[in-house]
Parts: C-alpha cells; sequence; structure tokens
C-alpha cells in the first residue's frame, strides 16, 4: 500500500485541471415524421431534410488532406430511433474489398464505416458500430476511453448497405433502447470510413492519425437527442432448446428440452436491472486450441453473452488493451469465467441471477449475484460481485471492487479492493497518456490466508511512439475467488518502447517498425523468477498491408524442481538463459488469399527448438471464407526430445448478412483429441434468433484408431420481447 500512495496522489494532480479543448465539430439532428425504409438505398424523398455532416478528413496515410473520394453523412431521428445514411462515392465499385458479410466480423480490410456514440458524454466509456460494404454488421462496447474493446456485446440495431455504379451507401437504424444515455440532448459521435484497396482512412472529428476513433474524448457531438421514447423499458429473453447428446458409452443417449431466459427492466435510461434463470451458453463459440509448454495457466476470453453485456462496467485490475498490442491476462481480481465454468472448461449451470448495471450522474455502478449448481467436482453456492466507480473530473476516475465466493468451495471468500484511471489526449504536444492503479486484498477461508496484490500502467502515445510501464504484484495469500492470477507470489515488470517512423517519400512502404520490450518476474524477495527481452531490430509495413519482422529474444526462466512440458520429458532444475531470432510475415487481407508465417529458431531452456506457424485464408467473396492454421514446434532437450503441433480448420459461410453456417475443427498432439464445432446462425431479428450447433469429439486410442468421445446436438430459439 506504501507504494501505490504515490500513484494515488499523481493521479489526483493530474486530473486537477487541463487546459481548454478545442471546439468539436457539432451537428443537430433532424427530426422526421416518416420512418425510413432500412434497405441501403436512401430515398430522396426521406433523406432530403436531413442533418449534414462536414466533410471528412484524411487521417492515414495522408493526414490532414481532404478526403477524396468524398463521403456525405446524414442524420435523421424520430421518438424511437436515431438514423444515419452514408453515401461513399467510389469512382471504381470494382475495386471495393468485400470480404466479409456475416454478423460480428473481424473487418480487416473490408471497404466500411465505424462510428461511435459517447452516450453519456464522460469521455469514458462508448458504443461502437460498424457495416462493411458487403453488408456485415459489428457493434462493441467501449470502456477506459476506447482503451478496452468489447466486440462480443453485441446490440440491436438495423442496418444495410448498397452498391451503386459510383458508390456504395450504407442506411442504418438504431433504437435508443439499445444504448444507455445521460439526460442531456448532446452525445458525442465521430465516423470514420475505411477504403480497403489503397488502405485509407478518413474520419469527422479528431483526424490524427496518433488517434484512434474509439478515444470517445476527442468525438465531436450531435445534438437534439432530446425526447425520445422508451417505452415502459421492460424486455423479456426466453429461450427453448432440445439437446441430444451420446457419451464415450454409445447406449448412454439422451435428449433433453430445456428453457429460461432473461428478464430486464430499464429502471431510468442510465441504468437497467434483470433477472436470469437456468442460462444458457449453448451457441457460445468454442475456444482456440492451444498447448500449454509453460508452468502456468492459459489465459483464455469471456466468450458469454450474458457476460459480455455491460461488462465494461465490471472491468477492474490489468487492462489487456492498455496502450500497447497484446498482453494481460496476469491479474484480474474478478474474472467472470470463473462463474460457470470449471478449470477444464465444464460448464457448471447457473440456476439463477440478478444484475444491476448503469450509472447514476456520475456513479458507474455494476452489481451481479449468481447462485450455481453443483456439477464437474464443484458445490453449489452464491456468487457476488459490486463494482461502482464514479467520475471526478472529464480524465480521473475511482471505484471500488467487492466479490464474494469461490465457485470451488463453499467456503468465504472475500475481495476488495479500490482502483483509480486517469487519461488525457493532450498530456503533451501530439502525446495522450493513460494510467491505471489498482490495489486489491483477499480473505480466504480455505487457505487460512488474508492476502493482498497491486497493480500500475502508464502509457504514453504519439502518432509514431509508444511508451509502456507495467507492474503487477501478488502475495502467495492473495486468493480471489472470483479472479485470475497467472503467477501468484511474485512481482511482474514490464517496459516497452516502439518506434514507427514514417519515410516522406516511401513509395511502397508505409512505416518502418523497431521496438524494444524487456519485462521480468520477481518473487517477493526480489529474485528473478523469469526474464524476457524482444529487441524488433528490423520491421516495415508496404502500403499493400504486407509486413515483416526481424525480432531478437533473450529469455530465462528459474527452475527450482525438474519440469516436464510434455508427458516422458524433463528439463532440469537451474536457472535457465537462452537466446532465439524470430521472423514474422504478414500477407495483406486486401487479396481474396492471405496468410501469415511466424519462425523461430534459437535455444530453448537447455536445448534447441525450431518453432514455425502459419496460417491461410482463401475469401474468393463475401459468402465464402476457408482458413487453416498450423503449428508445429520441435525440441530437441537433453531430457528427451518431443514435437508439439496444433491444427485448426475453419470452414465458414454466409448465405446472407443474417444467416451463417460456421465450423472449426481442431486437433493438437498432446491432448491426442479432434474437436468439431459447427454451427449454423439465423438472425430473424437482432434479439431473435435460431440456433443449431453440433460439437463433436474424438479420441485417439493408445496406438490405435480414433473413436468418438463425445457428441451433442443442440437447437436453440431466443426470442426477444420489447414494452
Amino acid at each position: 500500500m506504501a507504494t501505490f500512495l504515490p500513484v494515488l496522489a499523481l493521479l489526483a494532480a493530474l486530473g486537477g485541471g487541463s487546459g481548454p479543448d478545442p471546439e468539436p465539430p457539432a451537428v443537430q439532428v433532424v427530426v422526421t415524421e416518416r420512418r425510413p425504409v432500412i434497405d441501403g438505398r436512401l430515398e430522396p424523398e426521406v433523406w432530403a431534410r436531413a442533418a449534414r455532416l462536414g466533410p471528412l478528413t484524411e487521417v492515414d496515410p495522408d493526414e490532414g488532406a481532404p478526403a477524396d473520394p468524398p463521403t456525405e453523412i446524414l442524420l435523421l431521428r424520430d421518438d424511437e430511433h436515431l438514423y444515419l445514411g452514408v453515401i461513399c462515392h467510389e469512382a471504381q465499385p470494382e475495386r471495393l474489398v468485400l470480404q466479409n458479410m456475416e454478423r460480428d466480423a473481424f473487418l480487416n480490410e473490408d471497404d466500411r464505416i465505424q462510428f461511435v456514440f459517447d452516450t453519456f458524454r464522460d469521455g469514458r466509456t462508448g458504443y461502437f458500430f460498424q457495416i462493411s460494404a458487403a453488408g456485415s454488421r459489428g457493434d462493441a462496447l467501449l470502456g477506459a476511453n476506447g482503451g478496452t474493446f468489447n466486440k462480443r456485446w453485441d446490440g440491436f440495431w438495423e442496418g444495410r448497405t448498397w452498391i451503386g455504379p459510383d458508390r456504395w451507401t450504407a442506411e442504418i437504424a438504431i433504437p435508443f433502447k439499445t444504448m444507455a444515455a445521460g439526460p442531456g440532448d448532446t452525445w458525442g459521435f465521430n465516423l470514420e470510413r475505411y477504403r480497403g484497396a489503397d488502405r485509407t482512412r478518413y474520419r469527422w472529428a479528431a483526424p490524427r492519425r496518433d488517434l484512434r476513433i474509439m478515444i470517445v474524448s476527442e468525438a465531436g457531438e450531435i445534438r437534439g437527442l432530446g425526447g425520445t421514447e422508451d417505452g415502459l423499458g421492460l424486455e423479456l429473453v426466453p429461450y427453448f432448446k432440445v439437446r441430444r447428446s451420446e457419451l464415450e458409452d454409445p447406449e448412454r443417449k439422451n435428449l433433453v428440452g430445456a428453457g429460461g431466459g432473461e428478464f430486464n427492466w430499464r429502471i431510468t435510461p442510465q441504468l437497467t436491472g434483470s433477472l436470469t434463470w437456468n442460462t444458457d451458453f449453448a451457441e457460445t463459440e468454442a475456444d482456440q486450441r492451444r498447448v500449454n509448454l509453460t508452468r502456468f495457466p492459459l489465459f483464455f476470453p469471456e466468450k458469454r453473452d450474458f457476460f459480455l453485456q455491460d461488462s465494461n462496467l465490471f472491468e477492474f485490475g490489468e487492462q489487456s488493451g492498455f496502450g500497447h498490442r497484446g498482453g494481460g491476462g496476469n491479474l484480474l481480481p474478478f474474472f467472470s469465467r470463473r462463474i460457470g465454468l470449471s478449470g477444464a472448461g465444464e460448464e457448471i449451470p447457473i440456476e439463477a441471477g440478478a444484475r444491476l448495471a448503469g450509472r447514476v450522474e456520475d456513479l458507474d455502478l455494476g452489481l451481479l449475484a449468481v447462485r450455481t449448481g453443483a456439477a464437474a467436482g464443484a458445490p453449489a453456492g452464491e456468487l457476488f460481485v459490486a463494482r461502482p466507480s464514479y467520475r471526478f473530473t472529464d480524465e480521473l476516475s475511482g471505484g471500488l471492487l467487492l466479490t464474494s465466493g469461490n465457485p470451488e468451495t463453499n467456503d468465504t471468500n472475500l475481495v476488495t479492493g479500490t482502483d483509480l484511471r486517469f487519461s488525457r489526449t493532450d498530456f503533451l504536444p501530439g502525446y495522450r497518456l493513460n494510467l491505471n492503479a489498482f490495489v486489491v486484498r483477499s480473505s480466504d477461508e480455505e487457505h487460512h490466508e488474508i492476502g493482498s496484490a497491486w497493480g500500475a500502467q502508464a502509457s504514453l502515445q504519439s502518432r509514431d511512439w509508444t511508451h509502456r510501464f507495467d507492474t503487477l504484484w501478488s502475495q502467495s495469500a492473495f486468493h480471489p475467488g472470483l479472479g485470475f492470477v497467472r503467477r501468484p507470489g511474485e512481482r511482474y515488470y514490464r517496459l516497452e518502447t516502439r518506434w514507427e517512423p514514417r519515410p516522406e517519400n516511401g513509395g511502397a512502404i508505409r512505416e518502418y517498425v523497431f521496438g524494444f520490450r524487456p519485462r521480468w518476474w520477481t518473487d517477493s524477495s526480489g529474485r528473478v523468477q523469469s526474464h524476457g527481452i524482444d529487441l524488433t531490430f528490423f520491421g516495415l509495413e508496404w502500403n499493400s498491408g504486407d509486413r515483416f519482422s526481424a525480432t531478437w529474444a533473450y529469455d530465462g526462466d528459474r527452475l527450482d524442481q525438474p519440469f516436464s512440458p510434455v508427458k516422458g520429458t524433463t528439463i532440469r532444475k537451474g536457472f535457465h538463459h537462452w537466446n532465439a531470432l524470430e521472423t514474422s510475415f504478414r500477407f495483406s487481407d486486401v487479396r481474396p488469399l492471405s496468410g501469415s508465417l511466424d519462425l523461430r529458431a534459437g535455444q530453448w531452456y537447455d536445448g534447441r527448438a525450431v518453432r514455425a506457424g502459419g496460417g491461410l485464408d482463401w475469401r474468393p467473396d463475401a459468402h465464402l471464407r476457408l482458413g487453416l492454421d498450423l503449428r508445429e514446434d520441435h525440441f530437441f532437450l537433453p531430457g528427451g526430445d518431443f514435437v508439439s503441433r496444433v491444427g485448426i480448420l475453419r470452414g465458414n459461410y454466409s448465405f446472407s448478412p443474417d444467416l451463417s453456417w460456421n465450423n472449426l475443427l481442431q486437433a493438437d498432439n498432446q491432448s491426442d483429441v479432434v474437436g468439431l464445432q459447427s454451427r449454423l446462425r439465423w438472425i430473424l431479428a437482432d434479439g431473435q434468433e435460431c440456433f443449431l450447433v453440433l460439437n463433436y469429439a474424438w479420441q485417439e486410442l493408445a496406438g490405435g484408431p480414433f473413436v468418438p468421445a463425445s457428441r451433442d446436438l443442440t437447437a436453440k430459439v431466443v426470442w426477444t420481447l420489447r414494452f
């Protein structure tokens, strides 16, 4: 705690004030008496009176240049919906990148528009939407001023596109019920267009390359949004499913029907209460297969819809997207995957639950109470989470965390914590500063221990530079019953500097990349347990989107006892140090055929390793996607050589933006299990969906063939009713 107090003092001092902000662009939304037909074609009679946003400005690659070709943005509203019409002029529509049609697809190079709303005008939280020229719709929750991006959130809205001879257009209707909003009539708003053919980006507000569109504090304003019609604010979301399962014994088959659902009440426009019963996750996408060759558990992200709703209000602890690419998953005092899933990923039934989430003036509030049933060796029990956070200024917020319960035991487990977050976009000229600090304490009856943990993160970013520092620490007595700690009882330090300069006249080259990232773990006495240094001594990105990098890595790990990464091999104890060289190639998604290749060779513990991974993606059009990812690592050790292999095959087909069929086949040579998930999703309307999900697993017998291990087929209907 003594170390933490100076961090709090620094945050409070920095949050005390800031210079005057430039006036953001603004527009008054026009009220319409006639609801547009959402088909992407923009009827002139309806849209003629719409408010028009000012022209977009190029952000990348030629920052500050007028947008060419132009983009027109139109805004309308009625009592229930906000309407957007977008006209993207394009002299050569045959050059449009049209690769994804499916709902929630990752639009890497697709031609698209994307826009954000800061509905509370607080510069911290918001909603992200995007629609591609091919019709793919996506959305996300934003937190920490764009520092967190929850793409697995699904809102209710309509969107359609149309491609003409000299343009493509989008027409969008978003119910006001979809987004919680403050009491005023002004929202933050920003919009960005991306052209895949030449990888050009245009934006309405804050057209700076060092700022992403998700940074809602830099958004413009749309006004005239008061007097919306929210109805009774009631929402009933029942589901019914039928499941046929077959275990290892072919005689043990069963056909089971089940039902449940959610009831949501928008108490105020900013605060929603929810009840859930017999919560079901049958349609949830399977986790990606990985082989763990470390001494510590792997981190898998949350994918279940119930826990993704309002998830930004429950965030506490280490932020994975904090000013850098990748990382995270080391210290989370609250991690929702601890609820309803065992450590092995087996489902634990959620019999009932209640949630209160939203905002009361400057107070953000997230409350969650859940009753779980007994399964997978875990007893039935009650779990509780409370996460209030208060906004002191536009830049500084702080809050508390309380969790109660441990899904693995009925013994008492209580976790309490506090945190502060600070964000300023112009801390120094052209530099954005983000700070996050937290301290937390656990009291655990099972181990009869009381322990603490804390962390601090800082990032300073400009157009060409990124500087970052993280430190995390936990005592061995720290046991968060609903949290995740990858390395208990150790301290983590990480520095990172990245320089991404752009040549004045680079021709085909868009930017160079250089990076330096040291990190190390120590025990409570300061003795180093692990370390690593990644030096990217050369990297570049072409205008086409192709990328190459070369990195030297120096790692070390202290083994206090022999370690077996896989069965039948042993690494002797001691402090091991090793070097390796890694090269990485990424082939742009602009083309129908894209891919990647990573090669790493050098030492590994007391031996050598040659590691290779790669993938191919074929997207001949917006309907079909075939993908293959392979990873093969060869290890040559005094204690036994071994090979680790992982293969992932994807075959997806979108019949339309609302009807998709996704197939995922995964295998690895350590578990000797092949898994298949086949999922058909039909969206009749947002909130009204049908699923057909097949999960199949085969187990390889010792020296023999693969035999069926488990099979289940689930048909599920979800139907949302709003009042």
